[in-house]
């Protein structure tokens, strides 16, 4: 897919290295000139420096040609700019906004928005999100062969179900993630409860992937 990335920063950068490791073809714009210039060399791709909220800006961008346009702006206003620009003047089939207030929600929604993300409703996860990346970073040689990372989606009569993080014994070495459910990211903790159907991001050594994966799915 075509995706422009407008605004944001550390998100920005963490959505591009996902996206493109994915095959995605990416172009970003940001107002941050030092930012364009160190993500166009990390990545290899197109940045724009310019307001992203300015049709201009999103016509120099060929957001005409994207299938998806992500506003990631600090300011719900700028955002639903954004949003409204690529659906009614380019056309775009699917964008994606970051909202900080609750209440914008369905503001986004009834102007069409196809996805809408509450800030403030993550804030906590993204705390613990943090904290698990410092332990990761400590325990694991994460530039390294010897680290794996897996997806487990849980059968109905997976070992794990039902059963805390914690209850699972998960050799030392090993740690979910994230957890993804329908629609919602989990930042998992040690009381979480797996519920069939997650699929769980396992982050592990090379030798206890195979545990781990056996004790989450019963599968080796």
């Amino acid at each position: 897919m075509k995706i422009l990335i407008v605004g944001g920063h550390r998100t920005a950068d963490f959505l591009i290295k996902s996206l493109k490791s994915n095959g995605h073809d990416v172009i970003a714009i940001n107002q941050n000139h030092e930012w364009c210039q160190v993500v166009a060399d990390k990545y290899e791709i197109e940045t724009i420096c310019g307001d992203g909220s300015e049709a201009n800006t999103l016509q120099v961008a060929h957001a005409e040609k994207m299938d998806v346009v992500m506003a990631l702006y600090d300011q719900d206003a700028t955002n639903l700019i954004i949003s409204e620009l690529a659906k009614k003047q380019f056309n775009v089939k699917y964008t994606f906004a970051i909202t900080n207030d609750p209440k914008n929600a369905g503001l986004f929604q009834s102007f069409g928005i196809d996805k809408c993300v509450n800030i403030t409703r993550i804030l906590s996860e993204l705390v613990e999100q943090q904290a698990v990346e410092e332990n990761i970073q400590k325990h694991l040689p994460i530039e390294d062969s010897r680290v794996i990372v897996s997806d487990v989606v849980l059968s109905a009569n997976a070992p794990s179900l039902n059963k805390k993080l914690w209850e699972i014994g998960f050799p030392p070495q090993s740690i979910v993630a994230c957890i993804l459910r329908d629609e919602e990211i989990i930042i998992p903790q040690g009381n979480t409860i797996l519920l069939a159907g997650d699929k769980a991001i396992v982050i592990s050594s090379s030798q206890s992937m195979e545990t781990a994966i056996s004790l989450l799915n019963g599968k080796k």
